[in-house]
């Protein structure tokens, strides 16, 4: 094998491990490091098809994105086309996973993403995919939600990150990035290695 194919080959194997960074960068961070100050004091659940798994107490308070943080309210757009609100699942234990269209790797952790939602669902677990960015780098519509929702055969939530929150989830640009939040809200582990037993472990660890 020749150097450049080497190099080549060595460069694929670390993508494939540490996620994807192609040559379309994502922008820097649109919230650099600014406080959530929100509360559950006046909550209301938007109207979609996903359960609630209980009501956020009225002191729930968001804070960041960093672990041991209560994580936002965050209200994005579904592959229905209806809002979801993050804080609906508060009670329930999220993986929360942050994919781009552009995404090999990306890719490759959705086609299991159902078949570990349907493992710990009975335990108060959901799986959620947000995307940043389609496969052009621009922001995904419902169209393309839908369409990464049937390659996957992904009947748990896709949500439209129009906001550009991933970008401060996954500031080094690096996809997929998998974070656990706890039935508080709390983020337990903000950067999971992107590998199906490793994803099943955080969530184990949680639940």
């Amino acid at each position: 094998m020749s150097l450049s194919r080497f190099a080549l080959a060595c460069i694929a194997a670390m993508v494939a491990l540490a996620g994807c960074i192609p040559d379309l960068q994502s922008p820097p961070g649109l919230n650099d490091g600014t406080v959530f100050e929100e509360d559950a004091s006046d909550y209301v659940a938007p109207e979609n098809s996903w359960d609630q798994c209980e009501l956020p107490p009225a002191s729930l308070e968001s804070s960041s994105f960093g672990e041991g943080k209560v994580f936002p309210d965050l209200r994005m757009m579904d592959q229905h086309g209806d809002q979801l609100s993050m804080w609906q699942f508060y009670g329930c234990v999220v993986a929360l996973d942050i994919s781009t269209m552009w995404c090999g790797p990306c890719r490759q952790i959705a086609k299991e993403v159902d078949h570990t939602w349907e493992d710990y669902r009975e335990q108060g677990f959901i799986y959620i995919t947000m995307l940043p960015e389609d496969s052009t780098g621009g922001i995904p519509d419902k169209a393309d939600l839908n369409a990464w929702a049937n390659a996957g055969n992904i009947t748990a939530p896709v949500l439209q990150d129009k906001e550009g929150y991933s970008y401060d989830l996954a500031p080094d640009g690096a996809y997929p990035r998998i974070l656990i939040i706890g039935r508080d809200m709390t983020i337990e582990n903000s950067q999971v290695t992107p590998e199906d037993t490793a994803i099943r472990s955080a969530i184990e660890a949680a639940l």
